[in-house]
């Protein structure tokens, strides 16, 4: 009887070991989907999000002013930052084709992506240029140096004043 019982109990932790390691396997072997987005096909929506004809795309770990918001300047004037951020993506995605990393969808069932050709990242690039800030939003900042050099180099949105692109869309719902 004991003999059994022990049988048991070591095909039991062999059974575990295999399952763990089949979902060890399918958590850490599988690298992320990648897909290629040619920029010029694309139409963007504003600075932190575009599509193509299929898909629509939000870039992970940023948010940028939404395309009716205004910020203000260095002289307290108001200029359209929504309208520049989405300029900003617009002429960058124009240079040609992306490498995109798919992390997951969001709540409104886009497809959440980090994209980049060569050594630009499409984040990096939009949050120090000051068109958009590393978004809170996520378990860590993604973009903090890249926050940190535009708002001390005063470019775009850091020029002046602005709202947070999560508390406008919060005081102006759809």
């Amino acid at each position: 009887m004991t003999r059994k019982f022990f049988r048991n109990i070591r095909a039991f932790v062999v059974f575990l070991l295999i399952i763990g390691g089949s979902w060890a396997l399918v958590s850490w072997g599988i690298d992320t989907e990648t897909i290629v987005v040619d920029g010029r096909q694309v139409h963007v929506i504003d600075g932190d999000s575009f599509k193509d004809d299929a898909t629509e795309f939000r870039i992970y770990g940023i948010d940028a002013p939404e395309y009716r918001q205004s910020c203000k300047d260095a002289a307290g004037r108001d200029w359209p930052c929504g309208k520049s951020a989405r300029g900003a993506l617009e002429e960058i995605l124009r240079k040609g084709q992306f490498s995109c990393d798919v992390h997951a969808r969001d709540q409104y069932g886009r497809t959440v992506v980090t994209c980049g050709s060569g050594d630009k990242d499409l984040g990096a690039h939009m949050v120090e240029r000051g068109h958009a800030v590393s978004s809170d939003n996520f378990d860590q900042v993604i973009y903090g140096t890249e926050e940190a050099r535009a708002e001390k180099a005063k470019r775009g949105i850091w020029q002046g004043t602005f709202e947070k692109p999560s508390n406008w869309r919060t005081a102006h719902p759809r």
